[in-house]
């Protein structure tokens, strides 16, 4: 018989010889194949060539294999990450950056055994095994990494389900726990102290995205990468990353005053705040890296992140009186039920709505 691809022998020490599939690179990329031991030649051999005609199928058709017997979880990933749905992700550099956090600490988990999730076959993942790897990722992350991990294993599970090469999602009606929603909100003078800070160690870049996630009550990474022609005559109108809504703000008077003073002879296509040791614009990475040295620098405690600020703003707005929709109109929500974990109530907003009360009637 003329030699298989991807079928080997292998002698142990203890003189027994295996049959082996032993796929490439290629295979184990694309298809998700992983080695197998076979007990004979004729099995391995026979494997071997399944598995060479599946990738001829796959390279003629651009369709996976549609059988999930010999389909690995990382297999199933890389399914999920040939679809439309996967690149509207990766449009997103905030999105993705999360997706592929999650995605790491899901292929890495332990599951049945000492196996990882990663080589495991996803017939394999039963409900019960996904009881256990949540339970398990909760033991050893926080439960609100570990639900957006399940999060993504159920979205990636589905695609599965969409394209026949899963059966049924054991991810979908997992009882996640409940993760109360962040209620950090900074004080304007704590905002002051931030900015001041940044200013005087020569990182007023970091300063300005500070100010303009407190200010337009936007995500930093949205403000960090603000363009110079998202802005005209005090007024920002820019798209949302995250949800594609597009919203028009006005700037503060002392935003627009800041930008003022540093927007001479730029590009309409410079982002506005550039980090000042290279006069380029941040990547993640070094802007969180930047935030949390002002933030110590300005003596803010640890738990106070640049992302409350959206928050803080939208709070402050609420004890203005402002109604919702005025609210969402500045910080881009389409949904009251999420603008209300943003909004934090407050005495202030409590007495207003008394005062609106007793107004209207008399009696009381």
């Amino acid at each position: 018989m003329s030699r298989v691809k991807h079928y080997r022998e292998v002698t142990l020490k203890s003189g027994r010889t295996v049959y082996a599939f032993d796929p490439s690179a290629t295979l184990r990329n694309k298809l998700g194949y992983k080695w197998e031991p076979y007990n004979t030649a004729e099995q391995a051999q026979a494997r071997a060539i399944e598995a060479a005609n599946a990738f001829a199928d796959f390279k003629r058709t651009g369709s996976l294999p549609q059988s999930t017997e010999r389909l690995t979880v990382a297999g199933l990933f890389a399914a999920y990450k040939r679809t439309s749905r996967w690149k509207k992700i990766t449009a997103k550099p905030n999105s993705l950056r999360a997706y592929n956090t999650s995605i790491k600490i899901a292929l890495a988990a332990n599951i049945s055994g000492a196996k990882t999730l990663s080589e495991t076959w996803v017939d394999e993942v039963t409900p019960m095994a996904a009881e256990e790897l949540y339970s398990s990722l909760c033991d050893a992350h926080s439960a609100s990494s570990a639900n957006s991990v399940i999060k993504v294993l159920s979205v990636v599970w589905s695609n599965g389900e969409r394209l026949q090469l899963v059966k049924s999602n054991p991810f979908s009606k997992l009882g996640l726990l409940h993760v109360a929603s962040r209620e950090v909100v900074w004080t304007e003078h704590q905002v002051q102290l931030a900015v001041r800070a940044a200013d005087k160690h020569g990182l007023s870049s970091i300063g300005t995205i500070i100010l303009m996630a407190f200010d337009l009550c936007q995500r930093p990474g949205d403000c960090r990468q603000m363009q110079w022609d998202n802005y005209n005559d005090g007024l920002f109108r820019f798209t949302q990353e995250k949800t594609g809504v597009t919203v028009e703000v006005p700037a503060s008077k002392t935003l627009a005053a800041r930008l003022g003073a540093i927007a001479s002879n730029r590009n309409p296509a410079d982002t506005i705040a550039m980090y000042e040791g290279t006069g380029k614009p941040y990547s993640d990475r070094l802007y969180r890296k930047k935030a949390q040295l002002v933030r110590e620098l300005a003596g803010l405690p640890d738990d106070l992140w640049v992302a409350d600020l959206r928050r803080t703003g939208a709070t402050l707005l609420g004890n203005s009186s402002c109604s919702e929709d005025e609210i969402r109109a500045v910080t881009g929500h389409q949904s009251r039920q999420i603008l209300n974990t943003y909004v934090k109530s407050s005495a202030k907003m409590a007495v207003t709505a008394q005062n609106k009360r007793f107004a209207e009637n008399p009696l009381c």
